[in-house]
């Protein structure tokens, strides 16, 4: 047997993977939503996934099957710190126990759980692949396991290969002396686009409004939607802007959705400004086609969560984004991406009363975003290529 023939059939037979994440389905946040295209996509590869989380209610089932992956959550979920010591404990005991069901592991986020994952894998023998990212999510993650960049980079020394998703995680990885050989950059991305034609948007307006009588949209409203986890911080400069824009008459309607916190100060912010009616705040969603096909703006205040899947998807949807300016906003967003951004309220304000008047020249420049976007990106089809290729090859290799 040739070693051509040898290594084409070890990389056509199917590979095994456990994917480790503290969050997943029906979470409904922007690292779930792009983990389920990731489980689709690499589906679609013939990978044989299996997806262990932590299980966040007593009612959810210990095991299913979704998206043709297997699914095993595991109790205690980790909402403190006893309770993450021994999530991470149980999640090293599954794997131990099953290590002969896999060929290589996935862990989605660099932080205590994959330190306590890579301190066991050399008696596995089964090559570790973890996610680096610089990013604000906090949700479902206790206080003592959100790493600031060094320590989730050296969470990451022990791993066979690193995905990197932005330009700015790689250059940390770099700057933290990892080997550039175990780097490997692909984006995230999304493959859906929603055709938002005027029949299209009335149906998912009634749809929603079936949902929830506060979804509601009057007639001759626009919709400004804010999808995804954001701190207070990020957040209370676009109520501010969105509650100037009503003072002068706008006839505007904002959805918060999915914000992730309490937000309390937020609440109480809309009620003393008087527009408790016009701005509301709902719980995420796990299906977003309808959201995105009545949106008439998506603002972003939380980039470095929102670009893992929603921003992308409103983006490549032609619907007008504003994003939050910041020292790593651009490194979500394709090489020289022409976007709209703010830097505090006041500048949103006039972001917003310029697409209030030039609403057209706004739409067609959305469209040329999208574009820019797809040129400049990987296709959704080259980065699960890439996964694919990663996975197999990995698996092959010498382990550390």
């Amino acid at each position: 047997m040739s070693i051509e023939y040898f290594t084409l059939s070890i990389l056509e037979s199917v590979h095994r993977l456990v994917l480790v994440t503290r969050k997943f389905w029906p979470m409904s946040d922007d690292s779930s939503h792009r983990l389920l295209q990731l489980v689709d996509g690499l589906r679609t590869c013939g990978i044989d996934l299996h997806v262990l989380t932590a299980r966040w209610h007593p009612s959810w089932p210990e095991n299913l099957t979704l998206r043709r992956a297997n699914v095993t959550r595991i109790l205690p979920p980790p909402r403190n710190n006893w309770n993450e010591a021994h999530f991470q404990k149980q999640i090293v005991s599954w794997l131990t126990q099953h290590v002969d069901t896999y060929d290589s592991i996935y862990v989605d986020r660099a932080d205590g759980l994959l330190a306590a994952i890579t301190a066991k894998a050399s008696k596995w023998k089964k090559p570790v692949i973890a996610r680096y990212s610089i990013d604000t999510d906090t949700q479902g993650v206790t206080k003592g396991q959100c790493f600031g960049s060094a320590a989730a980079a050296d969470a990451c020394r022990r791993c066979d290969r690193i995905i990197a998703p932005s330009a700015a995680a790689h250059r940390a990885l770099i700057s933290q002396s990892i080997d550039s050989h175990r780097i490997d950059r692909i984006p995230d991305w999304t493959s859906i686009r929603v055709e938002r034609s005027q029949e299209s948007r009335a149906a998912a307006a009634a749809a929603l409004f079936q949902v929830s009588s506060d979804l509601v949209i009057p007639g001759r409203t626009d919709l400004i939607v804010h999808y995804g986890t954001a701190e207070t911080s990020e957040l209370m400069p676009v109520v501010q802007a969105v509650c100037d824009l009503l003072d002068r008459g706008a006839s505007v309607r904002m959805w918060i959705l999915g914000s992730g916190f309490a937000h309390v100060d937020i609440l109480d912010a809309i009620k003393d400004r008087g527009w408790h009616r016009e701005i509301l705040l709902f719980d995420g969603f796990d299906d977003l086609e309808e959201i995105v096909e009545v949106a008439d703006l998506a603002i972003v205040s939380n980039p470095s969560v929102a670009y893992q899947f929603s921003a992308l998807m409103f983006l490549h949807s032609d619907v007008p984004v504003i994003t939050a300016d910041g020292p790593e906003t651009k490194s979500w967003l394709a090489e020289g991406q022409p976007i709209k951004s703010y830097r505090d309220s006041h500048d949103l304000l006039n972001q917003l009363l310029d697409w209030q008047i030039h609403r057209q020249q706004w739409i067609a420049e959305a469209a040329v975003c999208r574009a820019h976007s797809l040129a400049q990106r990987h296709s959704p089809a080259a980065c699960i290529s890439q996964w694919e290729t990663i996975l197999r090859t990995t698996s092959i290799g010498t382990i550390r």
